[in-house]
This record gives structure tokens, C-alpha cells and sequence, in this order.
């Protein structure tokens, strides 16, 4: 482990190191003065955690931010009571296999449809992230909306601002601590009640979840280890490992850095109107290094260092130092969003390979989605043959195949549903549910025997369709082949 960096040393940002449109690297030697990072900003010279304290701030960022991410908790909490065409808006039963997104349920057929959303979402976050770097993690996180919506204004209501908040973890226990401590996790718990059960209904349905809210946990014990074992780990996450999440488990930070490059919109702090910092009045600088900008940040890193992977993107430094500027008589905008290109003095290109591909890639894949919806059919049948005996001959020269038949129907309505068979005219479709019912987005299994004389099945070998009619509609068909024994 190195020694610790002074706080004037600044990092270089990845990805300018590269030719062509990038500033010259004597520019970035002048601007960014390159030392190595030393080591994570929440861990001290022998490895332990330091307990990061962010300063409450406000600003337009911050305003914007809360009201998006309260829209988000609404959307979250709201969702699973939301119907659409009598169905959840969002059910993923994973048990059943099922999934019902937007009024629209897939199966394990339909795995095709959910790789393209997956896909799709995925694109997003790379398209998005080519273009403003970590806006994800800064303005839609989960684990960010949470902790700055919820669970830091608790902390600060109850112990009071950063400072205060320091000096009563340092503070030996007193009833007053105690009872402080005790309110704040309280509240914890309850919030971590209300979005671990909340999560849960996305997987098994807002009415089964009141019926094991509201029953006692011996008649559902493994539901009640579930919703158990889901609220310990958000109130782990969000009361105690909070920022480490981002830093040290969370994969996107470390796969950004292929994502994102010198033109990526990100903050940044500008190096060459804040330099060289020093006190107000006695530097040529714009910066007066009050550090404003690392008592405010959630991650506890100072932004003039360079572009970090612990930025999350959060805007809260810009708010800090807009601020400081307006009381100085200083223009804002010492830190902002901006390319780490015009920062440095080059032009900011918009329109450059990464984003053409991402976005070429994702306008096709939405597309492929959309079209598949669209002409996806009504109903699915699917014709398996069981394990075990291929055929079964019985009295009367009749030989016999068993057929498991599975009927999906994607329609909005319930739907009645006649079963025949074509291929032989002598063949007879066996079964006690034809017609059968099929309720929206719902599926059948149903048991079919097909049984043949013996003359008609010569060979071992005779193609056959199963037909399923709405009415007098064919509405789905699905080749198959009936086995016999051979005989000459």
C-alpha cells in the first residue's frame, strides 16, 4: 500500500490517453499533474472502514434529483397494486415460470421476447452511460434513490447534520445516544419492512403477500423466512454498508471505464480555472480550497482529484461549489457536467462510434421487440410426448400414443378451445377436456391419447397434426409422429 496522495495531487481521467481527437498529452500533464490512486477513499492507512458523514446540501441538482427519485418510490410502491387488462402490471412468478409485464405474460416459450428486453435494457444503460457517464447510478439507482429519499433525511432529522452525526458515533453511550440510535433504526427496520414486502410482491402478487402479511408465519413459514432474510438485507444495506455497495461490490463502476471515454458527459472539475487553490484572496485560482465539495460527497472522495470510480454522479459536489462561488462573486460551473475533453480544452464530439453502435443496436433490438409482440400469436400449443413406452397396442388391433398438449392463451379474454386430429382419417383424439377453457393469460395441460388401427399405421411411422379451433376458427396447429409397431 502506497503512502497517502496530497489533496492538491489530481488523477488523469481514463480514456485520454488516446489520439486523434483527444487533448495533447503535455495538456493533460499541465492539467491533471498524474499520480496513482493510493487507495479507496473509505478505508484508511491500515485497511479499516471510514465512516463517511456527507454534509446536506441543496441546489438545483438536488431538487431535480428528489423529485425523481420520488416519482421512482411512487412508481415502485405503486406498480404492484396496478392492473392492466385485469392482470398485475408487473408479476414475475418464477416458480410458476410466468411473467406478466405491461399486460403482457411469457413463458418459458416466449424466452426469446424477455432476451430481448433484457437486451434492450442492457443497450440502454450502455447507450446512456457512452453518453452522461454514471446518470444511472447518481439519479435512478435503487440503492441511491433510498439512501438519499429515505434513509439519510431519517438520519438527519433524528442526530441531527454531518457534524453532529460524527460527534455522536464518537460519543460514549448515554441514554440520549441510545434512545436516538434505537429511533433511527427503528424507523430503519420499518422503511426496510416496507420495500423488502413491496419487492416481494413484484414476485408473487400484491393478494398473495396480504395473505401472508396478514396471517400468522406458522401457516407460511417458508414465505415468512423469505420477506425475513429480503428486509435484513435491505436494512444491512441501506443502515450500514450504504456507499460500500457502490464502491466496492457494485460491478457497473468497474465496467464503466470501457463504457465511457473523453467526450462522455460526467462532473468534472475544471483544473484549469481552479488552479493553482489556495485561500480566498490569495490565489490566482477560482478555487478556494474549502473543501466543500468532499464534505457533501456520499462517497467521500475529492472530485478535484479526477475522474474516480467512486463518483457515482450525484451532482452534489456541483451544488456545494455553485454555492460557494455565488457567495464569492465567482461563476458557477467550477465543477459541472462536462466532457473530461472540454475540460481539458479539446472539442466535445456528441456523435463518435461507441454511441452510433450503441444506439444502431438498440433502435434494433426495440424494433425486433416490438414486431415480435406484434405478431406473436394468441395462442401457443405445444405437443410433447411423455417418457415411456412409445406406443401401447391394444384389444381390437388399435395401437395407442400418449400425448401431453399445452395450451397458452395470450388473448385478453377467457377462451374456449375445440381439440381434432388430421393426418389420418381413421385416427381418434382422446381426451375428457375437449373443448377445454383457457382463462386470459393463462395456461392448460392437457392429457390426449390418439388411437389408430393397426392397418392404418404400417411402417412404425405416421405423420399426424394436432388442431385446435376458437369456433370454427384454426387457430394453431403442431405437427407430430405417431409411432406404431412395423409390420409387413
Amino acid at each position: 500500500m502506497h503512502s497517502a496522495q496530497p489533496p492538491s495531487a489530481h488523477r488523469t481521467p481514463p480514456g485520454l490517453r488516446s489520439p486523434g481527437s483527444e487533448p495533447s498529452p503535455a495538456l493533460l500533464e499541465e492539467l491533471y499533474r498524474f499520480r496513482p490512486p493510493e487507495m479507496l477513499t473509505t478505508l484508511d492507512e491500515q485497511g479499516n472502514r471510514k465512516w463517511v458523514y456527507p454534509a446536506s446540501i441543496s441546489g438545483v441538482f438536488m431538487r431535480s434529483r428528489r423529485i425523481v427519485g420520488y416519482v421512482l418510490i411512487a412508481i415502485l410502491f405503486a406498480l404492484p397494486w396496478i392492473k392492466i387488462g385485469g392482470m398485475p402490471a408487473v408479476l414475475l412468478q418464477i416458480e410458476e415460470r410466468r411473467f406478466i409485464v405491461f399486460g403482457h405474460v411469457f413463458w418459458p416459450q416466449d424466452m426469446i421476447y424477455l432476451a430481448l428486453l433484457l437486451l434492450g435494457l442492457a443497450l440502454c444503460l450502455f447507450f446512456f452511460t457512452a453518453l452522461a457517464g454514471r446518470v444511472w447510478c447518481g439519479w435512478a439507482c435503487p440503492q441511491t434513490v433510498f439512501l438519499e429519499g429515505a434513509f439519510r433525511l431519517v438520519e438527519d432529522w433524528i442526530e441531527g447534520d454531518h457534524h453532529a452525526r460524527k460527534r455522536l458515533d464518537e460519543s460514549p453511550w448515554t441514554a440520549g445516544k441510545v434512545g436516538k440510535k434505537a429511533l433511527k433504526h427503528a424507523l430503519f427496520l420499518i422503511f426496510s419492512a416496507l420495500v423488502s414486502n413491496t419487492f416481494l410482491a413484484y414476485f408473487v402478487g400484491m393478494d398473495q403477500l396480504e395473505h401472508w402479511v396478514t396471517g400468522p408465519p406458522t401457516e407460511h413459514w417458508t414465505a415468512f423466512l423469505v420477506m425475513a432474510v429480503t428486509l435484513g438485507v435491505f436494512y444491512f444495506d441501506f443502515a450500514w454498508f450504504r456507499e460500500q455497495f457502490c464502491v466496492v461490490v457494485c460491478p457497473y463502476a468497474r465496467f464503466q471505464a470501457v463504457l465511457t471515454d473523453a467526450h462522455t458527459l460526467q462532473v468534472g472539475y475544471d483544473v484549469g480555472r481552479g488552479e493553482p487553490r489556495g485561500r480566498l484572496g490569495t490565489t490566482r485560482g477560482d478555487c478556494i480550497d474549502c473543501a466543500r465539495c468532499v464534505v457533501v460527497c456520499p462517497t467521500g472522495i475529492d472530485i478535484r482529484d479526477g475522474y474516480q470510480l467512486e463518483c457515482i454522479g450525484c451532482a452534489r459536489c456541483i451544488d456545494a461549489c455553485d454555492g460557494i462561488m455565488a457567495r464569492i462573486g465567482k461563476p458557477k460551473g467550477l465543477i459541472r457536467y462536462d466532457s473530461l475533453a472540454r475540460l481539458g480544452g479539446a472539442v466535445t464530439r456528441i456523435l463518435r462510434p461507441r454511441v452510433i453502435v450503441y444506439s444502431v443496436l438498440l433502435i434494433g433490438v426495440i424494433a425486433a421487440l416490438f414486431v415480435g409482440l406484434g405478431i406473436r400469436p394468441l395462442l401457443d400449443l405445444t405437443v410433447v410426448r411423455p417418457a415411456g413406452e412409445p406406443f401401447i397396442v391394444l384389444p381390437g388391433e388399435l395401437v395407442s400414443n400418449h400425448f401431453t398438449l399445452r395450451l397458452i392463451n395470450r388473448a385478453e379474454r377467457d377462451r374456449d378451445f375445440r381439440l381434432a386430429i388430421a393426418g389420418a382419417s381413421q385416427a381418434q383424439l382422446i381426451t375428457a377436456l375437449n373443448p377445454t377453457t383457457v382463462k386470459a393469460g393463462e395456461q392448460a395441460r392437457i392429457e390426449a391419447f390418439v388411437n389408430l388401427p393397426l392397418a392404418s399405421a404400417r411402417g412404425g411411422k405416421l405423420p399426424l397434426k394436432v388442431q385446435v379451433y376458437d369456433g370454427a376458427t384454426l387457430v394453431a396447429e403442431q405437427g407430430t409422429m405417431f409411432l406404431s409397431p412395423v409390420t409387413r
